[in-house]
């Protein structure tokens, strides 16, 4: 799937949410986040794990390959900055794209019934 297939199967809130995600972990991994925390490997920083965590239950992939594809996007997107063409959550799309399919996940059907 792309991101505008994805776009017209889900609420515009779930991409929002995605998007914050996406965004709190860049910010980690180009150091604009402000605390002066021990220098560690951005694949196991706080924030790209919670990234990895949300997002893995939007997309049918790994956590791993969720990590990596936010690893892998443009180094222009630092989380801070927002210009016309940058899109956080299309660019993560392509770069989980570059491993594989994109699939959404399938609702869980027993919690929708409670």
């Amino acid at each position: 799937m792309t991101a505008s297939e994805i776009r017209n199967e889900v609420t515009s809130m779930v991409i929002w949410m995605a998007d914050a995600a996406i965004r709190e972990a860049r910010k980690a991994i180009v150091g604009k986040t402000m605390w002066d925390d021990v220098k560690r490997q951005p694949y196991n920083l706080p924030e790209v794990e919670m990234a990895g965590e949300i997002l893995f239950n939007m997309v049918h992939a790994c956590s791993a390959s969720i990590r990596i594809a936010i690893l892998d996007m443009p180094e222009k997107m630092d989380g801070m900055l927002t210009y016309p063409d940058c899109k956080y959550f299309d660019e993560f799309i392509k770069a989980l794209a570059g491993q594989g399919e994109v699939n959404l996940r399938e609702p869980n059907w027993v919690l929708n019934y409670c």
